[in-house]
């Protein structure tokens, strides 16, 4: 029999004190009903079947159960944290054709020669982990990604589309699906509404039509609707209304962005159907959400860390079972040094959060949300094998990991294959955005200074609008590092040869530059430096690359690179390849001068309209609250 790892035993004691009484009184971890006078523990001992030809997989199940034939996988001894209960009951858990089929204490006589046994004593199993919202479109391939993430217990997740949809349109959602079908786990994803609002295809259309918003919703994998932004829904419902009767016919979920919505505009976005929101940063507006019938799903990942402080809502007593813990997004390095769901997992516990309920958080709540409850999401009879064997209550370090009822993980290592779908030829030959010489980046100003409307930066996504008076010298504007004034622009990616044209405050370079092809919303290439030379030959080096991130310095020579040429958004290479490049690209910047904490972070953001306050698109300064494109000279 396999053994799930040699550690020291789990801490009862410490288990008991860490989750309420029901979770954790004695008569909360009891066993579930007999399995041991079973037919299989009184006559020989089949080998593992799958469904004969023609049978329904739940008749399988159902023989399985009734100890009629063999599981293919049988674990053992464990202490198993039942999501529907909140209990930790002592169970063993019999798996055939992918799912559970049936649970309960003794079950060792069910099985046959060719089962495989997995001894869990002294272990704790739990559900395997589903993010809910997150944007795995960037940076990372998905193949390298879960190779990583699935040995920290990742077994579900469901995407946005919205990187690779606003950068390659329909095909590049197509492609992100066909890649999530071929995957071990269950890889979902929700239809891009924030390509279709924010996205011109040079036609003055988006990337994306509402015929193919459609046929995206007809696909098993397509969960629902992305996130959509309140500040576009509410001006224009019948936009996006008809969509929405379309996912609500189709039974699926309509996700929302409703950052800076409250009251009467916040109940509004409810009622036109939208079910979630991501956006709560404290635990006032979890709570206003929660109290309105949406799903909560709580950050922490790379773009916003907001667990600790939405957490204190569970010291009101407040029901979490419309909550989920969601990372919003990954990047290598943060997966790397914090990990992934299993970091965010761990850190919910530490906080204080009753074990059980992290492990529903990342599981059933999910599940539930986007109607999948009956399929994912417990250690139950019917539902797919998703499980994780740790350590104890409280240590969410898996040491096994189960995805449809296959052992993928042991002891850190993937241990199954990640199948890449290539790229359709012809969909993608790198970013077209016009005129790249250094006076395609000048701004021609009358006089020796004028002032001018500033991107003031106040926070990782966040910024202000602002002025500032800047030099003019042979009638083009000029950067101040003084000041902390950059030159910036936004060029669209898509052979139209637009260009937005302003200047940041707060990004703090004193030379070079530094260029993007990923960028919220859009995916346009994005520059801040400090002269139209160096903002040029920084964006030459991205497009040289096929897409790409690149620091050049003063003399426009490059200090680091990370070449993306999938799409201009998603680099081949390995997690720790990609992390080391995305660290050497920020030192880079930070030897520059750059005084941000995620400089990346920051430059992607520019062109993040669904907050505000002033951004920058390939038309021009964008006014997030008045939906007005702006001048950057001012009287």
């Amino acid at each position: 029999m396999e053994r799930a790892g040699a550690v020291d035993p789990p801490d009862h004691s410490a288990r008991r004190g860490s989750v309420s009484p029901r979770q954790g009184s004695p008569s909360a971890r009891r066993s579930g009903p007999g399995r041991g006078r079973s037919r299989r523990a009184r006559g020989a001992k089949p080998s593992p079947a799958q469904p004969t030809h023609g049978e329904n997989p739940s008749g399988h199940l159902l023989r399985v159960a009734l100890g009629e034939t063999p599981p293919d996988l049988l674990v053992t001894g464990a202490d198993v944290v039942n999501v529907y209960t909140g209990e930790v009951v002592q169970w063993d858990v019999a798996v055939a054709g992918g799912r559970v089929a049936t649970v309960g204490p003794d079950l060792a006589g069910l099985a046959g020669p060719r089962t495989t046994r997995l001894d869990a004593r002294g272990r704790v199993v739990v559900p395997g982990f589903i993010d809910g919202h997150t944007h795995l479109d960037t940076l990372l391939t998905i193949p390298e990604l879960l190779r990583e993430a699935i040995p920290r217990g990742l077994t579900g997740f469901v995407t946005e589309l919205g990187q690779l949809t606003s950068a390659l349109g329909a095909a590049g959602a197509r492609w992100l699906l066909e890649t999530l079908r071929v995957q071990p786990i269950h890889a979902f994803a929700t239809a891009p509404v924030i390509s279709l609002l924010t996205t011109d295809d040079g036609t003055g259309q988006p990337t994306i039509s509402d015929a193919e918003m459609r046929a995206l919703l007809d696909d098993p994998l397509v969960l629902g609707l992305g996130e959509v932004y309140w500040h576009r829904l509410l001006p224009e419902p019948e936009r996006l209304l008809p969509l929405f009767a379309q996912a609500r016919a189709r039974k699926k979920s309509v996700e929302g962005h409703s950052a800076g919505a409250r009251g009467v505009k916040l109940a509004a976005f409810a009622a036109a159907g939208v079910g979630s929101c991501h956006e709560p940063i404290t635990a006032g507006e979890a709570l206003e959400r929660l109290r309105l019938g949406l799903h909560v799903m709580i950050r922490e990942g790379s773009v916003r860390r907001d667990l600790e402080a939405v957490l204190a809502i569970r010291h009101d007593g407040i029901s979490l079972r419309r909550a989920a813990l969601v990372s919003d997004g990954i990047w290598p390095p943060d997966l790397l040094a914090h990990g992934y769901m299993d970091g965010i997992v761990q850190k919910a516990i530490d906080l204080g959060l009753p074990p059980v309920t992290a492990y529903q958080m990342v599981s059933l709540n999910v599940a539930e949300h986007f109607g999948l409850g009956a399929e994912l999401g417990g250690i139950a009879p019917g539902r797919s094998a998703d499980l994780l064997v740790l350590p104890d209550l409280r240590t969410v370090r898996p040491e096994v990991v189960v995805a449809r009822g296959q052992v993928v993980a042991r002891d850190g290592r993937c241990l199954v294959p990640l199948p890449t779908v290539p790229l359709a030829t012809g969909v993608y030959a790198g970013p077209r955005v016009g005129a790249l010489e250094p006076v395609a980046f000048a701004i021609p100003t009358p006089g020796s200074a004028v002032r001018v409307r500033v991107i003031r930066v106040t926070g990782d996504i966040v910024t202000a609008e602002d002025e500032a008076q800047l030099p003019v010298a042979q009638g083009w504007l000029g950067a101040d590092p003084v000041q902390d004034c950059c030159l910036a622009a936004v060029l669209d990616r898509r052979g139209v040869d637009r260009r937005g044209l302003g200047v940041v405050r707060g990004f703090g370079l004193s030379e070079g530059a530094v260029a993007t092809t990923i960028s919220f919303d859009t995916a346009d290439l994005v520059v801040v430096g400090v002269t139209p030379a160096a903002l040029a030959a920084a964006a030459q080096r991205v497009v040289a690359l096929g897409g790409g991130i690149a620091v050049v310095d003063g003399q426009g020579r490059v200090r680091a690179e990370l070449a993306l040429p999938l799409a201009g958004v998603l680099s081949p290479g390995s997690v720790l390849e990609v992390a080391g490049r995305v660290e050497a690209v920020e030192t880079a910047a930070w030897a520059l001068g750059c005084r941000l904490a995620r400089p990346l972070l920051t430059l992607e953001a520019l062109t993040f309209t669904a907050i505000p306050a002033l951004r920058l698109t390939s038309r021009g300064l964008l006014d997030v609250k008045r939906r007005l494109t702006v001048p950057l000279l001012l009287a």
